[in-house]
């Protein structure tokens, strides 16, 4: 009993290390925008065999050799990937699907909700902006009405103005903290992603799968995903 105790003590100090430790430590690693499956597995494959590992010290210390030889490293690899590849396997699968299934119901739920509103109607806002990049000799103005969403490339910040016959890209030299802040005045601006602040009057849709929800536009054809860290009643906030 004490000796088969030990392999669970082992078991549970690496599964500790690994799910309370390395996410302080390797917190970009672990950051939930960029937490991918293949991630996942990684990250469980890399917890087997420090468990693995951990084991065959143990066993090198307590076990009786007399009647039995001792085990190997590659022994203990063997034995416990064998019988850890199912439940990992099994336990991605369903984690997927189980977060698949809870996003695309929550999606449809927001969207039942924006077709059960009633459109108020609104004033026109046409007041003008001017956002300066950040040498200050740079600037883009344009019509709050007309801009769609930002997104952030590197250094640079992209603008998307709708027009009267297309989607215009404009780029300046800025952060999207900046820009947020000037743009703090208007309710309909909202930073839903690290890369992204959207006008709310575009948005038309909402969607979700296993890694995250995302938003639809009328006016492009790109997916605009959201934060995680955003709950229900703020995404139902974010369709006009």
């Amino acid at each position: 009993m004490l000796y088969t105790a030990g392999f669970g003590l082992i078991t549970f100090i690496c599964s500790s290390f690994f799910f309370l430790l390395f996410p302080i430590l390797f917190q970009s690693f672990f950051d939930d925008e960029n937490w991918t499956v293949a991630k996942n597995i990684f990250f469980l494959f890399l917890l087997v065999f420090f468990i693995s590992v951990g084991n065959y010290y143990y066993n090198s210390l307590v076990q009786n050799t007399q009647n039995i030889d001792l085990l190997s490293l590659k022994d203990f690899l063997g034995f416990t990937f064998t019988i850890a590849i199912f439940p990992i396997i099994i336990f991605t699968y369903v984690s997927e699907k189980m977060y698949r299934y809870h996003r695309e119901k929550t999606a449809k739920k927001i969207m039942n909700i924006k077709l059960s509103k009633k459109v108020d109607s609104k004033d026109i806002d046409t007041n003008e902006i001017i956002i300066f990049g950040e040498n200050n000799k740079e600037n883009i103005s344009f019509n709050v009405n007309d801009l769609i969403y930002i997104t952030s490339q590197g250094n640079y910040a992209c603008f998307y103005l709708k027009t009267e016959k297309q989607t215009k890209e404009r780029i300046i030299r800025n952060t999207l903290f900046n820009i947020q802040k000037c743009l703090n005045n208007y309710s309909n601006f909202v930073r839903c992603h690290k890369s992204y602040i959207i006008n709310t009057k575009f948005i038309n849709s909402v969607s979700g799968n296993a890694r995250g929800y995302y938003l639809k536009s009328d006016s492009i054809n790109k997916k605009i995903p959201v934060s995680r860290n955003f709950k229900k009643d703020e995404l139902t906030n974010l369709i006009s």
